[in-house]
């Protein structure tokens, strides 16, 4: 019987798998109505498992047909089903066991908010325990679904806190953030907004960064307005981080090739390049020979004519045919020439003027010093207002004015100093020279009193370019008084001292009387002398009559 009894049972377990009430099964749902879904538990019959309990806290199912599922046998059934089933302990089970060991390790969970309750809001985990969210820690809104750390917890509730866990989540973020800004300084992040100035730059939600304009590209740019937009996604370097403070400074052109790495190897002296013009100054204009690669065009270089402006020549966006004048890589400096392209003005004059010839050119400027002469385009003389006229020129505004054509003697040429005197008097011949043909010392002269050196005499025009001087201890003297002359007063005088070449005459009107008074008492002495011939004569032939 009891043989009988073994075999039966090991039959019946071949046949159909037996639970007990207690045991933890898995199945699959194979089909729903509007109360129940049954479920494959491997026995001849589904299992039957009520809907409430695939439902969430706010009566949504948690579980679809086809669905696997872990259940407790609660129940043995006879009828259509074999066995009742229920999923809630087990999944309150697992919510708890999630819970607890986030709570322990410090990990967030992810709950949605149900209810506002006093004092902060009611929340679920998974849909299958409630919790509570204090309103000091979030203010959300009903079916909210947030992130937060596990403050508290126990076998029926528990608290949750989106600020712990933002907090938390901020400190480790911008720890991530130092670590890469002190080991590699380059970041990731995203525009926020543009202020004035720059952009700031926003990493993580945690960190701020300031992005000056000039931090931009190595390429001048006309305007920095709208080269980023808010949203954009940039990869920057770090140039400037104060951990205490958190100020972060940082560049989008420090990523970008600097080109004065290599211009060195690129560039030389004397090269012809071309570039466009992107700014231009009163002292010069810049010029882009690539982006980031800047060269100054001073205006001394933009043309061998004087007195060019830059923006008389150049405008903002022209390409231009430049010669490098100078490179230095370390200071990021060149200095380029454009009227280098062309032959220097001074070269021409070199072969085709030379001293002594006369030339005519057109006056470009009048001083008070005197005056500079366009000889040929970037050429200018100068004529000094001492070589104007043998006379003395009070004022050269009243013999020239700007445009005037005059003929001049090149007196001087120095095209290496660009250095070029010349003179209109040359041309005329030169009234000592002139004047030393025709006297000599001791020779009598006539001139007018045009200016007198106080305490020391006159000075006496004898011709055009000529004045002579009178000294006072010269001056001839009237009933024992020296006499007072006054400029346009003609005078008479010896020559006593002549030097043409040092341009040099001296006049001694005393001389000059003294020898008129010893000529007029010769003839004086001569005529009475024949009076007195005469006489004797007379008194001879009266007596021989008688």
């Amino acid at each position: 019987m009891e043989e009988f009894q073994r075999l039966l049972e090991e039959y019946l377990l071949q046949s159909e798998k037996i639970y007990r009430i207690g045991d933890r099964v898995e199945g699959v749902i194979v089909y729903m109505d509007d109360k129940n879904a049954y479920v494959d538990i491997g026995t001849k019959k589904e299992a039957l498992l009520p809907l409430e309990e695939l439902r969430d806290l706010e009566g949504n199912l948690l579980f679809k047909k086809g669905d696997k599922v872990s259940a407790l046998i609660v129940k043995r059934l006879s009828g259509e089903a074999s066995y009742l089933l229920s999923v809630r302990k087990i999944l309150e089970e697992e919510a708890r066991k999630e819970i607890k060991e986030a709570y322990e390790k410090g990990l967030p969970i992810k709950v949605k908010i149900i209810n506002s309750v006093k004092g902060g809001f009611e929340v679920t985990y998974n849909g299958i325990l409630r919790g509570f969210l204090p309103r000091s820690q979030y203010q959300g809104k009903e079916g909210e679904e947030i992130y937060g750390l596990i403050q508290k917890i126990d076998h029926k509730s528990f608290v949750v806190s989106p600020k712990a866990y933002f907090e938390k989540e901020r400190e480790l973020k911008i720890r991530e953030l130092v670590g890469h800004i002190e080991k590699e300084g380059v970041l990731e992040g995203t525009v926020k907004k543009e202020i004035k100035g720059g952009y700031l730059i926003d990493f993580e939600g945690v960190l701020t960064g300031y992005l000056p304009y000039a931090e931009l590209t190595r390429r001048r740019l006309s305007s920095y307005e709208g080269f980023l937009k808010e949203g954009d996604k940039v990869r920057v370097k770090v140039i400037e981080w104060e951990k205490e403070t958190q100020k972060l400074r940082v560049s989008l052109k420090a990523l970008e090739p600097d080109p004065w790495d290599e211009v060195s190897l690129k560039y030389s002296v004397e090269q012809r390049v071309k570039g466009r013009v992107v700014r231009i100054m009163n002292f010069g204009a810049f010029i882009e020979i690539e982006p980031g690669l800047e060269g100054l065009l001073p205006a001394s270089e933009i043309s061998w004519k004087r007195g060019l402006k830059p923006k008389d020549v150049l405008s903002e966006g022209d390409m231009v045919e430049v010669v490098i004048n100078e490179i230095e890589p370390t200071k990021k400096r060149m200095i380029l020439s454009l009227k280098r392209l062309e032959e220097n003005p001074w070269d021409k004059v070199a072969r085709e003027i030379k001293p002594g010839d006369v030339i005519e050119g057109r006056v470009k400027t009048v001083t008070n010093f005197g005056m500079f002469i366009e000889v040929m385009e970037g050429v200018d003389g100068f004529i000094h207002i001492s070589q104007v006229d043998w006379e003395r020129v009070e004022d050269l505004h009243q013999r020239y004015r700007t445009g005037d054509m005059v003929r001049a003697k090149v007196i001087e040429l120095n095209p290496e100093n660009k250095r070029l005197l010349l003179s209109i008097k040359e041309l005329i011949p030169d009234p000592w020279e002139e004047l030393a043909k025709k006297i000599k010392i001791g020779d009598d002269l006539e001139g007018v009193i045009v200016g007198e050196t106080k305490g020391q005499g006159y000075l006496v025009k004898i011709s055009k370019g000529v004045v002579g001087f009178l000294p006072l201890k010269e001056v001839w003297e009237e009933d024992g008084k020296k006499k007072i002359l006054k400029e346009g007063e003609v005078v008479k005088g010896k020559v006593i001292y002549f030097d043409p070449e040092r341009r040099r005459l001296w006049l001694s009107e005393k001389a000059y009387f003294q020898e008129k008074e010893k000529e007029e008492l010769s003839q004086l002495k001569e005529n009475l002398k024949s009076s007195s011939k005469r006489l004797r004569d007379v008194v001879k032939l009266d007596l021989e009559e008688k």
